[in-house]
């Protein structure tokens, strides 16, 4: 890695996470900008088509309206996948992923834990969302604490480890390899952005069904 580039990574790790954020977002309003109609056309096709899995994980889940729900975990998947997709890029500085600089994942893992009270309080209230924090037992709060340094620590590890092997990749070997290395790349960019909202899905889900429980047996 060049000397002005690694003295400049935390503002590259800024500006690559929000250049992401202002992709994902015109590709938003691109999708969306029809609206959503009884006879989906070809843009809806593709909303539905990306927003599937989510809604059938939100209704798994019991919950009266499935909007909050697909939204947290949809923002979290795109934004992940979408900073490991930087990863193969040819351009640097752009193909730094920010999920390889640890800050980046500690962000993520605590926008799921918080994220998760919040939605929680959506559907249960903030007494009861706050309340999931200490009980049974005040324990619970190291449970949650254990939950952030699980998802950013195996996010940070496998994306971290995959671009730390194409930087000495790179520098034996500057055309052919790299290229077979970025495609077996695509296996952990695609799983670890899985992984982490499915593990975000299951919080979500433990949370609410958790308070469900306290409200029938009160």
């Amino acid at each position: 890695m060049p000397q002005a580039i690694a003295h400049n990574l935390p503002y590259i790790t800024i500006f690559n996470f929000l250049l992401v954020c202002i992709i994902l977002t015109i590709l938003a309003v691109i999708l969306s900008k029809d609206g959503f109609k009884e006879v989906p056309g070809e843009r809806q096709n593709i909303a539905e088509f990306c927003l599937d899995w989510f809604f059938d994980k939100a209704s798994d889940m019991g919950v009266s309206s499935t909007k909050t729900v697909v939204a947290f975990l949809a923002s979290l998947f795109f934004v992940i996948l979408f900073c490991n997709l930087l990863l193969i890029l040819p351009l640097s500085p752009f193909n730094i992923p920010p999920t390889s600089y640890y800050s980046v994942p500690l962000a993520l893992a605590l926008c799921s834990i918080f994220g998760t009270i919040i939605v929680t309080g959506v559907y249960r209230g903030s007494l009861n969302a706050v309340k999931h924090l200490f009980w049974p037992n005040p324990l619970q709060l190291i449970s949650e604490a254990g939950h952030i340094l699980s998802l950013s620590l195996r996010l940070f590890g496998n994306i971290g480890g995959e671009y730390a092997v194409s930087i000495q990749v790179l520098k034996v070997a500057p055309y052919g390899i790299p290229v077979v290395i970025h495609l077996i790349g695509l296996i952990p960019v695609f799983i670890q952005a899985f992984v982490f909202t499915l593990l975000t899905s299951t919080f979500v889900a433990g949370a609410i069904h958790h308070e469900e429980t306290k409200t029938s047996k009160a």
